[in-house]
């Protein structure tokens, strides 16, 4: 196994790093072709006015005098101080174009060597370009040297680390020359020089230890005490910055870092991603334990979890020391040789026995998950050694490097679209134990903040997931969008869809019936439509296929387990289960297994009572109000129909048996209706009590006390006989029929002048009445419902309403009903009004019943 004492930084960032004699293996500079040319062209052709600015009387005269050596004899004989107020002027026209400054430390190394590097260097750090005060932007910018305590603008940054760079690798003795040499720039210039020789020199601690808190001696430290010398608003104002910085005092002060880092990520605010990652990331690298600890502190952030989970496939030991809970047990099972290295730190009592796991042969392993090339090693979140096993039908777990590839395959996920060899996995593994793999892994995608690039994790779920995952993902898809997150729930929907199980289906209907937001709603009655379509179904019988049987028996009861016990789950009037015991004594709640319970019968079956209550909840108000909108807009089903789906379904058969139903049928040329209820054995009786067989060809539907004339009373009786509630009004459903003036008249004046408050005429919206079409100021002066035979009933109100202000007004007065054959206008047209007759009689009632009700 790795050290986990050992400090090894991502190969990435040596690419950044300033480095040092002694520290991080980091490749030399290459050596330029062609440096010290390019470095005169450069010069040549962005620094055109560097006379007239040696010329200005606020030049330095020692500067001026250098620099004029460069300009009349050029690269070879300058003098380092020379150089380097060329090259500040250079970096001033430079900065901000793709010009790599890099080759101008790289132009002094090849024409003067690396003493003469060095002192440039320094020298340079010690200089400014430009006016000051209100000149700023005039043409010919002064050369001076920086004050005490005059910000820099960093433009010599690159030429400052590339000469390091170049200095780490020089023979010994040409670095004893350096030291020298900068020996005596740190005594003749300011702070600022010598800031920049401890820089270039890190492994000189007395020069770093004089010119702390310098901020350019931060990337000099090299120890705790060094550290600790510097301010918190240091820190965070570089070692977020990048990753250079951040592995440059790594590289000095080890794992002494850490209380820093840890200090940093928790005074970072949210919005600061970028820099939190890079500090968390950062924690995950050192081989520590406070390092771990801290990322443990700070696991509500997303950063954090994803550079813990990066931490603890480093470090598998220290994870298994530090963590808790299901983390530790997912490490201990995972890594069963960091279990027994860490053992000996462990309580006892916390200590999980050792696994046995009985794995599957090489050869046993689907064809798509056998070894190639080595398993690609995924990062800390999809981390297959530390998810559920997945295993065989048989039982028999698949290898870790098999569950390797198993996620390298699912992060070819696409909506609509199974990886390739992905089938053949399924079909050869256990669906329980794929689900409980693929749900872990979203999981961990969810911990680290649903980062799009790990979508994957998600929409794998639609070929390995089951019943459960739908359960578990749809209120997530539901609340996404009101987080900015419209996009994911889309993906989640194509989850639900892709599953295409009855229980998948019930939830993707319930996206498309209940979800506050529009897009998402739309989006998932189109996919609803699309499954429909597929199958040559009506909306409608589309609804009917999608109510699950919930595992119940064909009498439509459960009877749940506990071994020396069990317990029957029936459903009340508005489809709530009910528990009664062996005997049918009722119960108010289903009881927790006991010590006499079977121990694996009698939690299970007490968690499938907890699945099912939270299934029938969704599905209980949905059916109610299903057949009750069927029996207002008079739905038929054939006879096979509603006995397969509706008498036959062991859940909608308790609503069946509390309603009473209609029949309707032609039958040698003379029609044939009735009404009937549905007894407790699926058999249909009359009124009377007498048993009735539908006749061939029926259409049957939930009859409306209107239509059932004067039997209302017998089968009220009958109803009261057999104790038997009603899931919504029905047979004492209220009723309103219009009298013969009534008919023949085009306005109904029952209503007008009341006055109502104005939230009980927004709550008919959720009976199909709608605001009228925004006019003039976005003005909504009535309200408006769709009737058979195209026909449109409206009221006007006063003061109305205002699109995206309804609540403006407390009241509405409401005129006369009247009913529309054509478009609802502004102004009334007597031309478009239907005689309020031409409305089925249903229909008028129910819309009466609605009114009534305000």
């Amino acid at each position: 196994m790795r050290n986990e004492d050992l400090l090894e930084m991502p190969a990435s960032w040596l690419a950044s790093l300033y480095p040092r004699r002694g520290g991080a293996a980091v490749p030399p500079p290459a050596k330029a072709k062609d440096a010290v040319k390019k470095f005169e062209r450069l010069v040549g052709s962005k620094v055109g006015d560097l006379t007239e600015s040696l010329a200005r009387a606020e030049t330095d005269p020692d500067l001026r005098a250098a620099a004029q050596e460069y300009v009349t004899g050029g690269t070879a004989a300058a003098s380092p101080l020379g150089i380097a107020a060329v090259t500040a002027k250079l970096l001033r026209r430079i900065a901000g174009t793709r010009v790599d400054a890099t080759v101008i430390a790289d132009a002094w190394i090849a024409a003067h060597g690396p003493v003469f590097a060095a002192v440039a260097a320094a020298e340079l750090v010690d200089l400014r370009v430009g006016e000051s005060g209100a000149n700023w932007q005039r043409p010919h910018e002064q050369i001076a040297r920086r004050l005490p305590g005059e910000p820099a603008n960093l433009d010599w940054m690159p030429v400052l680390g590339r000469v390091r760079a170049h200095l780490v690798a020089v023979p010994d003795e040409d670095h004893a020359a350096v030291c020298e040499a900068l020996a005596m720039v740190r005594a003749a210039r300011g702070p600022h020089s010598r800031a920049a020789a401890s820089f270039l020199l890190p492994e000189r601690k007395d020069w770093v230890d004089e010119d702390i808190p310098a901020t350019l001696v931060m990337f000099s430290i090299g120890d705790a005490e060094q550290l600790a010398r510097f301010t918190p608003s240091q820190w965070r104002s570089q070692l977020s910055a990048s990753d250079g910085a951040l592995a440059t005092v790594m590289d000095g002060v080890g794992a002494a870092l850490a209380p820093v880092l840890g200090e940093l990520l928790g005074s970072l605010p949210e919005y600061r991603t970028d820099e939190r990652e890079r500090v968390a990331a950062a924690l995950a690298v050192l081989p520590d334990d406070d390092a771990f600890r801290a990322l443990i502190a700070h696991v509500p952030q997303p950063q954090a979890y994803l550079a813990l989970l990066d931490a603890a496939q480093r470090f598998p030991v220290r994870a298994i020391r530090l963590l808790t809970g299901d983390l530790f047990e997912a490490y201990a099972a995972g890594y069963p040789e960091a279990l027994e290295l860490a053992r000996p730190h462990l309580d006892p009592a916390r200590v999980p026995a050792p696994v046995v796991v009985d794995a599957c042969d090489p050869g046993e392993v689907p064809a798509p998950l056998r070894a190639g090339g080595p398993p690609p090693e995924l990062t800390g979140w999809a981390n297959a050694a530390v998810l559920p096993r997945v295993r065989l039908r048989d039982g028999r777990a698949l290898p870790v490097d098999a569950a390797r590839r198993l996620v390298a395959l699912l992060t070819r996920s696409r909506a609509g679209m199974a990886p390739d060899g992905l089938a053949e996995v399924v079909a050869a593994c256990d669906r329980a134990s794929l689900a409980a793999f693929g749900w872990a892994l979203f999981q961990r995608w969810q911990a680290i903040g649903l980062p799009t690039s790990g979508t994957w994790a998600m929409l794998g779920l639609a070929w390995i997931g089951d019943d459960d995952v739908v359960r578990r993902l749809t209120p997530l898809i539901k609340v996404w969008p009101g987080t900015g997150g419209h996009h994911r729930s889309v993906a989640g929907l194509s989850v639900l869809t892709g599953l295409g199980t009855d229980v998948a289906l019930i939830h993707l209907n319930d996206v498309a019936e209940k979800v506050k937001f529009a897009g998402l709603s739309s989006t998932a009655r189109g996919m609803l439509h699309t499954v429909a379509g597929r199958l040559g179904l009506t909306g409608e019988q589309l609804s009917d296929r999608l109510v699950p049987d919930l595992g119940l028996r064909a009498d439509g009861v459960l009877v749940l387990d506990y071994g020396p016990r069990r317990f029957v789950v029936g459903f009340d009037d508005q489809l709530r289960p009910t528990v009664a015991d062996e005997d049918g004594k009722r119960l108010k709640s289903l009881p927790k297994p006991g010590a006499r319970d079977d121990a694996t019968l009698g939690p299970a079956a007490y968690q499938r009572f907890g699945a099912l209550k939270k299934d029938v909840r969704t599905l209980a108000g949905d059916q109610i109000r299903r057949f009750e909108r069927a029996m207002v807009t008079g739905r038929h089903w054939t006879a096979p129909e509603f006995a397969t789906f509706i008498v036959g379904h062991p859940l909608l058969r308790h609503l069946a048996r509390r309603l009473v139903w209609s029949f309707r049928a032609e039958a040698d040329g003379s029609t044939v209706d009735g009404s009937f209820r549905v007894a407790e054995d699926g058999s249909y009786a009359g009124v009377d009590d007498d048993a009735l067989t539908l006749p061939g060809g029926a259409l049957v539907g939930v009859a409306h006390p209107l239509r059932l004339g004067g039997s209302v009373p017998g089968w009220a009786e009958v109803f009261s006989d057999y104790e038997l509630l009603q899931p919504f009004p029905q047979l004492g459903r209220e009723t309103y029929e219009l009298t013969a003036q009534e008919a023949k008249a085009t306005q109904l004046t029952t209503f007008e002048g009341r006055v109502v408050p104005s939230g009980r005429v927004l709550g008919l919206e959720r009976s199909g009445w709608s605001r009228a079409t925004p006019q003039d100021n976005g003005h909504q002066p009535w309200i408006e419902r769709p009737l058979p035979g195209g026909l449109r009933a409206y009221i006007r109100l006063a003061p109305g309403f205002t699109i995206g202000r309804p609540g403006d007004d407390p009241e509405q007065t409401l005129s006369a009903l009247v009913v529309s054959r054509g478009r609802i206008g502004y102004r009334r047209s007597a031309a478009d009004e239907a005689e309020l007759g031409a409305v089925d009689e249903v229909a008028m009632s129910e819309l009466l019943r609605e009114l009534h009700q305000l």
